[in-house]
């Protein structure tokens, strides 16, 4: 999409306090865009405002997908940005950080899209999923986000077959990029400064 053709176009980013939703957000808004953003904290009078909501609450997802589009009148873009990170070797059995991983990266973007999907199927718009690089290239020690990542990527091609005859799906893959995401990796010693080559995060917005 260009510069141009954001114009007046409403988009809801999930995810929208992090290091990409705060970049995404100041960047549609430059361009023209009115931008409405979920997350756990609702900061209602920033610049883009943004609506408090837990995405893995199966019945608070709706209402706020809901309020969203109300407040920007309609709804042409939605960016599934929302995600976390955290060791979680394949080896061991899942525990509560491997179900966080596959609860907010994929299982909340896929409640999510299913919530704006009406208003985005009206306006012909596009659903936007934040993958990983992870996705294909899976890394030892992260199986929870390779393995969620996949999943979110399975789900947006199965989507585009169902209504990608009038509302777009595109899939975003980022390297890895400076954020607090990669915190809990590192205090557990598993740092990935010299294994996967950093991205920066305006490469990923324009993406």
């Amino acid at each position: 999409m260009s510069g141009r053709s954001l114009a007046g176009r409403r988009v809801l980013v999930t995810g929208a306090s992090g290091t990409f939703g705060r970049h995404l957000g100041a960047a549609l808004s430059a361009a023209g865009a009115r931008v409405v953003g979920l997350d756990l904290h609702a900061r209602p009078d920033d610049d883009v405002p943004v609506l408090g909501c837990d995405l893995t609450d199966p019945d608070a997802v709706p209402a706020a997908v809901r309020a969203a589009v109300d407040r920007l009148g309609g709804l042409d873009l939605l960016i599934n940005n929302a995600g976390v990170g955290g060791p979680a070797p394949a080896e061991l059995p899942p525990d509560e950080v491997v179900r966080r991983q596959l609860e907010v990266n994929l299982l909340a973007a896929w409640r999510t899209t299913a919530a704006a999907l009406p208003p985005l199927l009206a306006a012909r718009g596009r659903v936007i999923f934040v993958a990983s690089r992870m996705a294909v290239l899976p890394l030892p020690l992260a199986a929870a986000y390779g393995v969620s990542k996949r999943a979110v990527v399975a789900y947006a091609d199965a989507l585009r077959h169902e209504v990608g005859t009038h509302v777009g799906v595109s899939v975003v893959y980022p390297s890895m990029v400076a954020s607090p995401i990669h915190d809990s990796t590192a205090e557990a010693g598993l740092s990935l400064r010299g294994v996967s080559r950093p991205e920066p995060v305006e490469g990923v917005v324009a993406a």
